[in-house]
Order: C-alpha cells, then structure tokens, then sequence
C-alpha cells in the first residue's frame, strides 16, 4: 500500500469519442482534499510479468464548486498523480454520512490505458 496525501489531483472526464473510438477527453478540473492510496496489481501473460498500478482516489467534500454524483459522468474519466501518471476511472461511488449529507467521492482506478 502506498498512501498519498496530496493537496490536489488533476483530472479530465470522458466527453465522447473521437470516429476511430479514441476517447475525447474535457478539461482539466483540480480537486482539493484528495487521498490517493495506490496499489500495485501483478499480471502473468505468457511468460511475462506485469506490474500495473491500481488506486482508489478519495475526494473529500467540500470542495470549492460542486461535483457530480453520477456514476455514468466519472468512468473512464482521465487522473494525473503527482507524478504525473495516468490513472482511469473503473468505478465512481457518492459516499454519505448517516444524515444523508454527501461526505466523499470514491474513485478505483488502474493504471494505463483506457
């Protein structure tokens, strides 16, 4: 486990795709009171082992403008760490607290290509 706190994450949600299926990607937005905790996922193909990157990005609330809650807006939406790797969202899910007031987002994330 690799946990960064970071004071903030850049990421460009999916906004269609181009004619050859190549995802287009919006503008940058920066999120602040972020938690990045990475974890590497080890993969055999063939006779060959691969290490990618997984994560699960946490953007507490509140934030300075309002964030979406819908699932569909968040997958395959683009992340850049800190150093600049590239992470895409697999998963988007609104957390709340027991007084149903929204409290976090939570993002899992793999490495590479989406």
């Amino acid at each position: 486990m690799n946990l960064s706190y970071k004071q903030s994450v850049e990421i460009s949600k999916k906004q269609g795709e181009n004619r050859w299926g190549e995802a287009i990607y919006g503008e940058i937005e920066l999120f602040n009171n972020i938690e990045l905790d990475k974890r590497p996922v080890f993969q055999t193909i063939g006779k060959k082992r691969e290490v990618k990157q997984t994560a699960i990005l946490t953007i507490f609330e509140p934030q300075i403008d309002s964030i979406s809650t819908s699932k569909e807006e968040w997958i395959g939406a683009r992340v850049f760490d800190d150093a600049q790797n590239v992470f895409y969202v697999e998963n988007y899910e609104a957390i709340y607290d027991e007084n149903n007031d929204l409290i976090k987002h939570q993002l899992n994330l793999i490495e590479g290509r989406y």
